[in-house]
């Protein structure tokens, strides 16, 4: 049996349904229409401050950093979430109530799913953009907006690093008010761009970090993005080459380069917490590599609710994934250690400003 037979009776397909129709289907179930924006905000289930997001692609899916480990989830996954669901078929039955029992205009919706590309040619067009992005964006010098960038981030930094680079003007597209309207081009602006591969050593993701041309951070809704990408969570900027058995792990470049400067061996970041969790030792390091540092962000969370029947949970996010970042180094036999700054709040970009001005602070 099914999803759309039901002793014997016929039903429409919930997933046809509910294509494309999410954020009507689920506010009317009680979802506040704000977490249908397209930006990210706190998480209508464990909260936080911009962990969550919901995109129009394939039909609606939405992601949290948190709760949702940044792995994409469909509709039916919040469904379950907001009604208290145990059961696909309950959340089923609940989108062909909502439409009466009744598919959209079939003609209608056959028109939508061929006009909207499949997972791999989504993928395809991603991957062009990024080399499009790289390629129109030229190598960091003294003095320009990158470099400005880093030097005020982390400052007395002497390390050059690789995989950087500045695009002159990259255009900033910011999600619509309504989410049934199209993105909305801000203005273009200089940024820092990363190219980050994955443990095989396969280019598979592009970081964003848009400035102004005198080196601060842009007057945008997010300053850092990353590129949609082509279906990979894990992923790392190689910034430094690796020249000892050493390698060292962060989550942002501006840690990882104050956490370089600190302890003088190379360290790559992941640039966020999923992808920290999602990667592993990169395949040609496996045998060379015996020591790894990861670099944990202070960042302390609150209590977070799970759910009617879960109890809440209490963890640190920065632990949580440098953590599962450490189980797969183990794993090749490499020794670990984990390090952060003793003050919550604090990266390790953090801890470097603040010891450099201590430094230079006359006794």
């Amino acid at each position: 049996m099914n999803d759309t037979q039901v002793g014997g009776e016929s039903k429409p397909k919930a997933e046809d349904l509910a294509y494309d129709n999410w954020p009507d289907i689920l506010t009317r179930a009680g979802m506040d229409s704000a977490f249908f924006s397209g930006r990210k905000g706190p998480c209508p289930f464990c909260g936080g401050r911009d962990r969550y997001r919901w995109k129009k692609d394939y039909g609606g899916v939405w992601v949290c950093n948190g709760c949702g480990d940044g792995k994409f989830q469909t509709g039916f996954a919040m469904l379950m979430q907001l009604r208290g669901y145990r059961h696909f078929w309950e959340a089923a039955d609940h989108v062909r109530e909502h439409f009466g029992g009744f598919a959209p205009d079939p003609v209608v919706l056959a028109a939508r799913r061929e006009a909207a590309p499949s997972r791999e040619e989504q993928h395809k067009r991603n991957m062009r953009r990024m080399v499009e992005i790289w390629e129109a964006s030229r190598p960091v010098i003294d003095n320009d907006p990158v470099h400005r960038y880093l030097q005020h981030r982390v400052p007395g930094l002497t390390i050059a690093p690789r995989m950087i680079r500045l695009h002159p003007a990259l255009d900033y597209w910011a999600p619509p008010d309504d989410p049934n309207e199209k993105p909305v081009l801000l203005g273009k602006f200089p940024a820092m761009i990363a190219k980050a591969f994955d443990p095989g050593g396969a280019f598979v993701q592009l970081h964003k970090t848009y400035l102004t041309a005198e080196g601060r951070k842009a007057d945008v809704p997010m300053v850092k993005k990353n590129e949609k990408g082509i279906g990979i969570n894990g992923f790392a900027v190689p910034i430094m080459e690796v020249t000892g058995d050493t390698l060292g792990f962060a989550e942002g470049i501006e840690s990882a380069l104050a956490a370089a400067m600190l302890r003088q061996v190379p360290v790559w970041p992941c640039l966020n917490g999923p992808s920290m969790a999602a990667f592993d030792l990169p395949t040609k390091l496996i045998g060379k590599v015996k020591r790894a540092m990861i670099f944990e962000d202070h960042d302390e969370l609150k209590q977070v609710a799970q759910g009617r029947d879960a109890p809440p949970r209490y963890r640190r996010a920065g632990s949580h994934y440098a953590a599962q970042l450490a189980t797969r180094l183990r794993a090749h036999g490499v020794r670990v250690m984990l390090v952060k700054a003793a003050k919550a709040g604090f990266d390790m970009a953090d801890y470097w400003e603040q010891r450099h001005k201590r430094d230079l602070t006359p006794a």
